[in-house]
């Protein structure tokens, strides 16, 4: 009930601020009936731009040291219980170390000096349908596969600078080296 709650949340203030603005509206005066228009495909300038939320992968678990996430420029410090989204990238210093549960209950954990990007993640709770890519730059990644990866494993992806893998399996370790990106 949770997840389905935290996967809600947006959508449920998004429709509140949009309700919300359209009872702050002066009400149109009444005009006499006109004959209906014909219908007309929707062109760009006619149709609203409806604005996306945020997809949360997981939440952060644990941090050990100095862990940052960077989300749309802003540096932010990781505390357990952040929320973490897609395209937020997780960094972590030196002797530092930082634990992500995902929604599918995969289980991520950044070693010392490591940075990766929860790059796209979708998890459907009733069907428990998915897809996971994380791109790991620089460091070392441990995991444990979740819902997705036990039910279709190939739908379950670490991306590095030199290489994608395909998961096969339920818990692995990704080293990256320490290059930067």
């Amino acid at each position: 009930m949770k997840l389905r709650f935290a996967m809600l949340a947006p959508l449920s203030l998004f429709c509140i601020a949009m309700l919300h603005s359209a009872w702050g509206q002066t009400p149109a005066t009444p005009t006499a009936p006109t004959a209906p228009a014909t219908p007309t495909a929707p062109t760009a300038s006619t149709t609203p731009a409806t604005p996306t939320a945020p997809v949360q992968a997981g939440v952060v678990k644990r941090v050990v040291g100095s862990v940052t996430v960077l989300r749309a420029g802003i540096a932010q410090p990781a505390l357990p219980g952040f929320a973490v989204q897609v395209g937020d990238t997780l960094r972590t210093g030196p002797d530092s170390a930082a634990g992500i549960t995902l929604a599918d209950d995969t289980l991520l954990t950044a070693g010392p000096d490591s940075e990766l990007v929860i790059s796209d993640f979708s998890f459907d709770p009733i069907t428990q349908e998915g897809n996971l890519l994380v791109s790991l730059w620089r460091g070392s990644l441990g995991a444990v596969t979740g819902l997705i990866g036990k039910k279709a494993p190939e739908k379950v992806r670490v991306q590095t600078r030199t290489v994608v893998l395909g998961v096969r399996g339920t818990e692995f370790i990704v080293d990256a080296g320490q290059a930067a990106r």
